[in-house]
């Protein structure tokens, strides 16, 4: 997310009076060009942490007019038509024009998979993508050095590695402090920090330069600002390519911070942490835990976050974050789930399905593993022959074509088949990943399981241990 966000960001001042802001767009290059794009507002760019905005509609040929809505600040937005997502920061009475389409590797995976954008027209974020295509030069200049090196090739006549990589980082530092001066903003500059601080964590700098750039950079946690530093496009996220990772220390002492949660002490937790904590402010000792939350969350992590009296602004932010994390998770209720029938009727299937436990199969069509995969399910259904089972094949199918490719499968009228189109809200709801998948919903619809094997990797036995008998 870091590196999309450093990629797609916008810049801008914030406007005296707010307004509503339309941003025109395009889609290219889809191999089906969705009628829908869903939005995401991020909440907190340094987590995974987003809530659902208003859709945007598309146009038989790719263009579309978003309304953002009245935006104070540069804002950052998920755009979503899986598998592709797209990060984009929009500013606020945004000029420039918004191009879209899909990554340049193939997609790995069902949701998320990382598309390109790009802003036509005058527009700072050119500037950021320069700097970090230079820099990406410097890595490989570098690194094709060293290889050339390594294989004895080509020495007599070349500077030394050490020459080469002061040479290319002079350059670097230059471009980036005349950026730097020019910057248009708080958002620009912060982000210009996020470059730079990457590059140096990437080339190898050690913990004491890591902290020069920190400090240099001004971008400290205020206790008053706590919220709004959080918040913010670049401070948090700069902030852990400092700190981050801090648990991993080898001075950190794992029996003394249990015994300060057991205690409930605060000093000795500080302490514990290791010498940079042990006389940090409390709202920095809340960051490092926010951190370990994110990166590594252990049941560790969340005593101490149940245990301490952190500031608020950090007990909001990591509340939410638990609550994102628990969508599509075991136990996690999924709530109602709308579809389309076969006959074309809007319902759900929470209306059609009147058994207590329902198991569903997701799959699209032109998937040969999910015509097997489905084919078997209907043979565990049959075998099981259980009345508080809803036997439920879930369409992801893109268009209405594919789905009723998907529908004209249909093996009888018995089965019970819905079509939720290619929807990510459904995706996250349900926790699919892949697709074919199988996710098993209770009485109170809520995720049993979150790794239910396949029919043909022994869906049955699963069942038969899983459910009630009868």
């Amino acid at each position: 997310m870091l590196r999309s966000l450093l990629a797609l960001v916008l810049f801008g001042v914030t406007p005296m009076f707010s307004q509503e802001t339309v941003v025109s767009g395009r889609l290219i290059e889809m191999d089906v060009t969705p009628s829908i794009i869903h939005v995401k507002k991020v909440l907190y760019p340094a987590l995974p942490v987003a809530e659902w905005a208003p859709e945007i509609l598309v146009a038989e040929n790719g263009s579309f007019h978003w309304s953002v809505g009245k935006l104070e600040t540069p804002t950052l937005f998920e755009l979503l038509s899986p598998p592709w997502s797209w990060m984009v920061l929009v500013r606020p009475d945004e000029q420039a024009v918004l191009e879209i389409r899909p990554g340049r590797q193939v997609a790995s995976r069902l949701l998320g998979s990382p598309g390109l954008t790009r802003w036509a027209g005058a527009h700072p974020s050119t500037r950021m993508d320069s700097l970090m295509a230079f820099q990406n030069q410097v890595n490989n200049q570098i690194a094709e050095s060293l290889v050339l090196r390594i294989s004895g090739m080509a020495m007599k006549g070349r500077d030394s590695l050490l020459d080469l990589s002061d040479r290319l980082e002079h350059r670097f530092d230059s471009i980036w402090n005349v950026m730097e001066t020019e910057a248009s903003g708080s958002v620009e500059r912060q982000l210009l920090w996020q470059i730079r601080m990457t590059g140096a964590l990437n080339n190898g700098k050690g913990q004491a330069a890591m902290d020069s750039l920190w400090q240099q950079s001004a971008l400290e946690l205020k206790g008053a600002d706590a919220m709004e530093w959080l918040e913010s496009p670049g401070k948090f996220s700069c902030w852990r390519l400092v700190h981050g990772g801090w648990w991993r220390d080898a001075l950190v002492d794992w029996d003394k911070i249990n015994e300060a949660v057991f205690l409930a002490d605060r000093d000795s937790l500080s302490a514990a942490m290791g010498p940079l904590w042990k006389a940090a402010p409390w709202s920095e000792v809340a960051t490092a835990w926010l951190d370990k939350a994110i990166v590594s969350p252990s049941p560790l992590t969340e005593l101490v976050w149940n245990t301490f009296r952190f500031p608020k602004a950090f007990l909001s932010v990591y509340e939410r974050l638990a609550e994102q994390r628990a969508i599509g998770q075991s136990g996690a209720w999924v709530g109602t789930i709308p579809w389309t029938l076969p006959n074309e009727e809007l319902s759900s299937i929470q209306d059609d399905c009147r058994q207590p436990w329902k198991v569903i199969l997701a799959l699209k069509s032109g998937s040969g593993l999910a015509r097997r995969e489905r084919e078997m399910f209907n043979q565990v259904a049959e075998k099981l022959d259980r009345r508080d089972i809803c036997w439920v094949v879930l369409s992801l199918d893109e268009n209405q074509g594919l789905w009723r490719e998907t529908l004209s499968a249909r093996r009888t009228l018995d089965e019970t088949i819905g079509w939720v189109g290619n929807s990510p809200q459904i995706m996250e709801k349900l926790g699919l990943s892949v697709i074919p998948q199988i996710v098993v919903l209770d009485q109170d619809d809520r995720i049993v399981s979150d790794d239910t094997p396949l029919p043909s990797q022994g869906l049955h036995a699963h069942l038969l241990k899983l459910l009630p008998e009868r």
